[in-house]
């Protein structure tokens, strides 16, 4: 059976989904079926018919999450909404170092996932405003680890 997984973003000036749509066309394989969605359109409780979740993730303002991603964000945050032993995910979180919450959005999904029992398959990665080295690198990871 092919393996399930889900590029998903969260955006606001849409730097995330230009990436998203890159990792899409990057990652296609034979055994995988593959789909890019705006974490808008995409209930967290959807995670559960996964086995890979890629999120690309940018923050606004002081740290939260893009107007989009609210709803999301806040399910994967509840206490024991989720149970997600079957998901192995990766985050690559954009944002700006001049704000005190440097990649909030990013770093609290990664931080979500994992409590609600998924598989890190890498570390948060985070990067600044020049995000394109950072994303080359955290791609090619991934890609190795699917």
């Amino acid at each position: 059976m092919p393996r399930k997984i889900a590029i998903l973003y969260a955006t606001v000036s849409g730097n995330a989904e230009a990436l998203a749509q890159l990792a899409g066309e990057r990652l296609p394989a034979p055994d995988r079926t593959l789909v890019v969605q705006n974490v808008a359109d995409f209930p967290a409780e959807r995670l559960r018919e996964l086995d890979t979740a890629l999120i690309i993730a940018s923050t606004w303002g002081e740290g939260a999450p893009p107007p989009d991603a609210v709803e999301f964000c806040a399910a994967l945050e509840r206490p024991g909404a989720l149970r997600l032993p079957q998901l192995r995910f990766a985050v690559f979180a954009l944002g700006s170092s001049n704000y005190q919450d440097f990649c909030g959005c990013g770093r609290r999904i990664d931080e979500s996932l994992a409590h609600c029992g998924a598989e890190r398959l890498l570390p948060c990665a985070v990067s600044d405003t020049k995000f394109e080295a950072g994303f080359e690198d955290w791609l090619g990871r991934v890609e190795v680890r699917l």
